[in-house]
């Protein structure tokens, strides 16, 4: 009867283990998200600086994501040229206004649903549907995800496609309004997360 109960003690362990959620928080260092937009004069990009995140994620045979949220700080979102060299000062603060930044500090992404995924070996795809606030406005947004593990790392990489006008933001303009931006923006989402 002993040796019965250890075994059904030790199956229970072993269940736990197989289907263990982890608790994962995004790593600075590994995560490169970026906004990419058009003008009148030449495409744009902003990086962003400072982000956070965390996710509730069980691995295994077929990824699942029981949650996950993302955030990025709206004052460290930079303007980069193509060689990756900074602009001046004036385009940040043109998206800076443009966003509220000051009202409204961070651009927030809430995960609440994933469907149509499809995991093999190491990397899954699927669609996700969620939450985006930006400028104090939020809307659901689905996009296509790929997701790849790699030991205690989760990269994540997707384009989330928006018009700037959806979230109440009127496309900036400079130059007493010579130079204008385009109202079609996209989110290049390239985020790591770790347990």
């Amino acid at each position: 009867m002993k040796k019965i109960k250890l075994a059904a003690l030790f199956l229970l362990g072993l269940g736990i283990n197989v289907f263990a959620q982890d608790s994962y928080k995004l790593v600075e260092s590994k995560t490169k998200n970026m906004v990419t937009g058009t003008s009148t004069l030449h495409d744009w990009r902003c990086i962003a600086e400072k982000q956070s995140g965390t996710a509730v994620i069980k691995t295994g045979d077929v990824l699942e994501i029981k949650s996950l949220t993302a955030r990025i700080a709206a004052r460290s979102l930079k303007s980069i040229k193509e060689n990756g060299k900074y602009y001046d000062d004036a385009m940040d603060k043109n998206a800076y206004k443009a966003l509220e930044a000051d009202k409204h500090p961070e651009i927030v992404y809430i995960l609440t649903g994933v469907s149509n995924i499809k995991t093999t070996g190491a990397t899954s795809t699927f669609s996700a549907t969620g939450t985006l606030t930006i400028a104090g406005k939020t809307n659901k947004v689905t996009f296509p995800v790929k997701a790849v593990v790699n030991g205690n790392n989760i990269t994540f990489t997707a384009t989330v496609k928006f018009k700037l006008t959806a979230f109440g933001i009127t496309p900036p303009k400079a130059l007493m309004g010579t130079i204008k931006t385009g109202d079609d923006v996209a989110v290049v989402l390239n985020s790591t997360f770790a347990k």
